[in-house]
């Protein structure tokens, strides 16, 4: 694996886990049970593991795995960055 193709599976990966973690957040503000965010959590650390374990799995040496974790870590600086609050007030669960 290339050190690109590394990097671009690490970015589209993190993709992958900022929109189950926007779709996680979503369903808490809309005021639905606080066991559903618990599920996605479970869902994201799964996805974690799978990631992993495909990484592993195919024969990604540390390099690259760093590489990829530096594509998912550039995804989560870019969402952190660009996405602000719909409605900047205190949220219900605070």
């Amino acid at each position: 694996m290339t050190a690109s193709l590394a990097i671009l599976a690490g970015a589209a990966f993190g993709l992958l886990y900022m929109g189950v973690l926007w779709g996680a957040v979503r369903l808490l503000t809309a005021g639905h049970s606080m066991w559903l965010f618990a599920v996605m959590g479970l869902l994201r650390a799964g996805l974690l593991v799978g990631a992993l374990w495909l990484a592993v799995w195919t024969g990604a040496t540390a390099v690259e795995i760093a590489l990829a974790l530096l594509g998912f870590i550039a995804v989560r600086l870019l969402a952190t960055r660009f996405v602000k609050p719909a409605n900047p007030e205190p949220a219900p669960w605070k």
